[in-house]
């Protein structure tokens, strides 16, 4: 069975099928306690004027999530997916890209500073990521990735930084 929710506990469980695989409700909080941390320290990062290291940090998470992203329960109307607030987890998310994108300029040395190579690369990755939640809807809705939002401030900061370059 494919993302079905069983009636029947183990352990006093509910498990959620996605896929192949059978994931507790217990995991599935854990798994969103760990990226929810994880967003901290690159937001903590960001403050700090680490900013290569927060967009690495970004950018693995959002790549987990992207990866597991029906295991995770993102992509289904499942009723027990919806105790994890999913559309809380999209905003949480889409924030945290756009928060450390308003503070890019923050990098407290230019080694931390993100260079054109990083924003193309970010780019790249932001279009490969919404090509592959788009089969589940969650491209540009609220609950979602905000690829339109991260590629303008992404291609905003390109922008600033060429201009820089050039005078």
């Amino acid at each position: 069975p494919r993302g079905e929710v069983y009636g029947d506990a183990i352990g006093s469980k509910m498990v959620v099928v996605q896929g192949n695989r059978n994931v507790t409700v217990s995991q599935l909080h854990s798994n969103f306690a760990e990226i929810q941390s994880e967003l901290k320290r690159v937001l903590d990062g960001i403050n700090s004027g680490r900013i290569l290291e927060s967009f690495d940090i970004l950018s693995k998470v959002t790549d987990a999530v992207v990866v597991s992203c029906e295991a995770l329960g993102l992509a289904s109307e499942l009723p027990v997916v919806e105790t994890f607030h999913r559309d809380n987890f999209w905003r949480a998310l889409n924030q945290c890209w756009l928060v450390a994108l308003q503070n890019v300029s923050a990098a407290r040395s230019d080694e931390d500073r993100l260079r054109e190579e990083h924003i193309v690369h970010l780019q790249t990755s932001v279009v490969q990521w919404a090509d592959a939640l788009a089969k589940f809807g969650l491209v540009d809705y609220e609950m979602g990735f905000w690829e339109t939002d991260i590629m303008d401030s992404l291609d905003s900061i390109l922008k600033t930084q060429r201009s820089e370059t050039t005078s």
